[in-house]
């Protein structure tokens, strides 16, 4: 045990001077790129824009303005029926799964009345031919429920589909200030 700590110690110690070590020796000597006084490219320059491009900028803003209302109406638009196909989707799911469980229920007590009558028929002492009755009777009864769930679970309209999100055109872009 005192070797094993041992070891641990030492080794701990040599990676220790190993990764602390060599850190002043790596260090990078390359000195650093100074500014000069005198910027290499000029400043741009603002020119001022002639009228028919400012009448040119002021037609294409507000034909810009007229697209960009036309896509957040259709975008909206399109947000509003598939919020509106949700809520269907939603109400068809939450319909089928209430008819599903009204019919396990309906099959689960039609079992129970099997299991039940079985019961009956067979407590205290009871001959073999009527016990096999009994038994056959409640495996009838047994079938008959599971065929009428099937042809009910079979009967239920179709779940719809999940419509995907709308895909919306891209946004306008906006005219560039001359």
């Amino acid at each position: 045990m005192k070797k094993n700590l041992r070891n641990r110690v030492i080794a701990g110690t040599v990676g220790a001077a190993l990764l602390l070590g060599p850190t002043a020796a790596f260090a990078d000597t390359t000195p650093a790129p100074t500014t000069s006084a005198a910027p290499t490219t000029p400043a741009p320059t603002k020119t001022k824009a002639s009228a028919a491009d400012l009448a040119a900028y002021k037609t294409a803003l507000a034909a810009y303005r007229v697209a960009l209302k036309a896509w957040q109406d259709a975008r909206k638009k399109a947000q509003a029926d598939y919020k509106a196909s949700l809520v269907a989707y939603r109400a068809a799911i939450k319909a089928n799964q209430a008819s599903r469980k009204q019919i396990e229920a309906t099959f689960n007590s039609a079992v129970s009345a099997a299991k039940a009558a079985y019961d009956a028929a067979t407590t205290g002492t009871v001959t073999a031919a009527a016990r096999q009755a009994a038994l056959n009777a409640r495996v009838a009864a047994v079938a008959a429920a599971t065929d009428a769930r099937a042809a009910a679970i079979t009967a239920l309209p179709a779940i719809p589909t999940k419509l995907p999100a709308p895909t919306v055109a891209p946004k306008p872009v906006a005219p560039v200030r001359p």
